[in-house]
């Protein structure tokens, strides 16, 4: 039975869940002078709900939804700097056309976070995961900016040439990569929220680094990272010719698969949740989370999955809750008739 995987930012915090906290990736990049200046961060601080202090320091962000308005700030001066020329009066001062560096910047480096840990999935998820992808040639997505599973599928028969798993980069990005010869024996493999690893060249072709790579990646001012809040993921989105094309092809794998398996996800993303609506309103939809007392009950379950399937707008939901998500094996589960 071949299924869709997509994997939010829960599995991380399943192994690790103060390092991989956004907001510890977000108040790291913060204090990293190598990032942000101090005339920057207070541009940025501008654009937050409020300018929070601690200890008559200036706050760092903490979570996506406090970045609405520094996005809305962002895209002003991409359009300004659009109608800017060199030998006319400029609408932007040097720090203005410099301050989108410096934020894309500041993102990718939160997301460079991921990076720098020595965590590695533990193979009691990790083999099980690898075969029963392999043999079903299920497709794979994931939400988060970790190399978790990438890590855990690199030298594996998933990324064994072009024979199992493909994500448009051979070596460099193209759409035309991820043509498939055979559909039936390849999968796609679709960092749907972008990478760290991910970046132009001069010459603007486009590169995906290894995974000790990205710290020389440091201060690299990225368009390839969502890392926003959810109502502008889809301009981001569509700013970028790679995440363009896994979206796109997102629908063709949604179109391709019998279920659907939400791993570790927070149900938030409002632009995914409207594909799912579209291609598995009537299929199979499966939750992995963590357990929670209430769930444990007949009316919390109840109130749990009703939950669920009014977020994906689906006809049905069933969920696999366990202490710690890393658990979860049963990926072959069908529903009976």
């Amino acid at each position: 039975m071949r299924k869709l995987l997509i994997f939010g930012n829960g599995l991380g915090r399943a192994l690790d869940n103060d390092f991989f906290n956004l907001e510890v990736a977000l108040h790291s990049a913060w204090n990293n002078p190598q990032i942000l200046n101090d005339t920057q961060k207070e541009l940025i601080l501008r654009c937050l709900p409020a300018n929070l202090i601690e200890d008559e320091v200036p706050a760092a962000p903490k979570s996506e939804i406090e970045l609405d308005r520094l996005q809305r700030v962002l895209a002003s001066c991409d359009e300004i700097a659009k109608h800017e020329t060199e030998d006319g009066a400029s609408w932007l001062t040097d720090e203005g056309k410099a301050f989108p560096i410096a934020i894309r910047s500041y993102l990718h480096a939160a997301a460079s976070h991921f990076h720098t840990g020595t965590h590695t999935l533990p193979a009691t998820f990790v083999d099980p995961l690898i075969e029963w992808v392999h043999n079903t040639r299920s497709h794979v997505a994931t939400l988060n900016y970790d190399e978790l599973l990438y890590r855990s599928f690199v030298g594996t028969s998933l990324f064994n040439g072009y024979s199992c798993l493909i994500d448009g980069f051979v070596p460099n990005f193209d759409p035309s990569n991820l043509d498939r010869k055979s559909p039936l024996s390849q999968s796609y493999y679709l960092h749907l929220h972008g990478s760290p690893l991910y970046f132009n060249s001069v010459t603007g072709s486009l590169h995906k680094a290894s995974m000790s790579g990205v710290h020389q990646l440091q201060g690299y001012s990225s368009s390839h990272v969502v890392l926003t809040h959810v109502q502008h993921k889809t301009s981001v989105i569509a700013a970028s010719p790679i995440l363009r094309e896994y979206w796109k092809r997102l629908e063709v794998a949604m179109e391709e698969a019998e279920a659907l398996v939400l791993v570790g996800y927070s149900g938030d993303d409002v632009h995914l949740n409207l594909l799912i609506s579209k291609y598995f309103r009537s299929k199979q939809v499966e939750v992995v989370e963590r357990v929670h007392p209430h769930y444990l009950t007949e009316g919390g379950k109840s109130a749990r999955l009703t939950s669920w399937k009014t977020k994906l707008s689906v006809e049905s939901v069933v969920a696999f809750w366990c202490d710690n998500i890393l658990e979860h094996t049963n990926w072959s589960w069908k529903k009976s008739a």
